[in-house]
């Protein structure tokens, strides 16, 4: 699987307990292409009125998005704690200068069923949708929100928010081809 489109296939032959099994950490996506997820329209939920908008959660340049696959030998703490940084040993490497060794450290907040980032006092800092966090303070994550460890920007989404969201652009997608 090198794409979010290929992931996007195998979602739609599972049920979502199976996915949950083989995909039980949250799902980081990347762009190669710069400045494509710095202006990601889904992520900004007010207009300039202060108003809400439209959102297009499904815009094709999604499916050119490649996942960010944790380590072959993740810590004992994998799935449910989840270690960020430049080095090998991590469970997520993010190989980029601005990526400390040891940036970040997502986390399920079991008791809330939430999802959680710190930023692990990285030289670079962590952002979520554009506010940089405290170190050492946690901050909630949203499916489709923008995370950015140093100036590498992700797509960020729950186990079963990512299942979810996957299975509803194939149906979008679907509808599209089959309107006149």
């Amino acid at each position: 699987m090198e794409r979010f489109r290929d992931l996007v296939k195998i979602v739609s032959t599972l049920q979502e307990d199976q996915f949950l099994v083989q995909f039980p950490h949250p799902l980081l996506f990347y762009s190669n292409q710069p400045g494509v997820l710095e202006s990601f329209v889904h992520t900004r939920l007010i207009d300039t009125q202060g108003g809400p908008r439209s959102i297009d959660r499904f815009s094709e340049q999604v499916l050119d998005f490649f996942p960010l696959w944790p380590n072959p030998r993740p810590s004992e703490t994998f799935p449910h704690k989840i270690f960020i940084g430049r080095d090998e040993r991590r469970d997520f490497v993010v190989q980029h200068s601005t990526v400390s060794k040891r940036h970040a450290c997502l986390f399920l907040d079991a008791e809330n069923a939430a999802w959680k980032l710190v930023d692990s006092g990285s030289t670079n800092g962590t952002l979520v949708r554009g506010h940089a966090l405290k170190p050492g303070e946690p901050v909630g994550l949203n499916d489709g929100d923008v995370i950015t460890f140093g100036k590498v920007h992700f797509l960020f989404f729950s186990p079963v928010g990512g299942y979810r969201y996957m299975r509803l652009y194939q149906k979008f997608r679907d509808a599209m081809e089959q309107a006149p």
